[in-house]
């Protein structure tokens, strides 16, 4: 993996204390987009809060109305939706743990804590997909204000060895043996609002798949279809929002 030159997270904090958004007071809930975990790109101006699960974007105060995995997730059944609650106390755990060591991995941390997890994060840290990866950004909070959306993306960063700069989601799963499922919506809101407030255009978006002692690099996903098939999820759950 390609060495970046990272400050600390306490100097990083320093240096930002003079932006008016980085100012959230110690509300504990409050987690706003990390300097540190923004390599290549200046953090966004907005902030979520974990426990009510929604995005402010600060220079305006408003609080966005939905988040892209709601947006996405729409079109699931009442039957699917209770299924997804039933296990939430075993998947949710999970995949915040392994996000935050692969985040922990890309920003320098060679090996990061894996605690129960070891089995999905080893596989993960130790892909060879990683070996020549330049990491731009993770876990980036972002917005798009039109439709008061806000999300946050994995990892954004240029694969030197396809020369392809990469925009990846990182799903976890409980069997080795899981079906993958379409990623392209998701993938096409955060393509959208990078365009957007960054004027960045991706090569391919990519998902990658940790299972226990097993990780599946996805194949490249066409970026206009990932946006495309955004706005077509858009569309569906604007129209459930407003019937008339």
């Amino acid at each position: 993996m390609k060495k970046q030159t990272i400050m600390s997270k306490e100097s990083m904090e320093k240096e930002n204390t003079s932006g008016s958004y980085q100012k959230l007071g110690n509300n504990p809930s409050l987690t706003r987009n990390p300097a540190w975990g923004s390599l290549k790109l200046d953090p966004l101006p907005i902030y979520r809060d974990e426990e009510r699960h929604q995005y402010c974007w600060e220079p305006t105060g408003e609080w966005l109305a939905y988040s892209t995995t709601r947006v996405t997730g729409s079109d699931k059944t009442p039957e699917q939706m209770a299924n997804i609650e039933r296990y939430r106390h075993i998947w949710e755990p999970r995949g915040v743990h392994v996000h935050y060591c692969l985040e922990q991995f890309l920003l320098g941390d060679e090996q990061p804590n894996p605690k129960e997890y070891k089995d999905w994060v080893d596989p993960l840290l130790s892909n060879p997909f990683w070996n020549n990866f330049e990491t731009w950004a993770v876990e980036y909070m972002i917005a798009d204000l039109n439709k008061s959306v806000g999300g946050q993306f994995d990892v954004l960063g240029y694969d030197h060895n396809e020369g392809k700069l990469l925009l990846i989601d990182l799903k976890t799963q409980s069997k080795s043996n899981k079906k993958t499922y379409n990623t392209d919506a998701q993938l096409g809101s955060y393509v959208e609002a990078l365009a957007d407030h960054h004027k960045i255009v991706v090569d391919a978006c990519k998902t990658i798949w940790s299972r226990p002692n097993k990780c599946i690099i996805g194949e490249d996903q066409d970026p206009l279809t990932c946006r495309l098939a955004w706005h077509e999820s858009w569309e569906k759950f604007d129209s459930q929002q407003n019937p008339f």
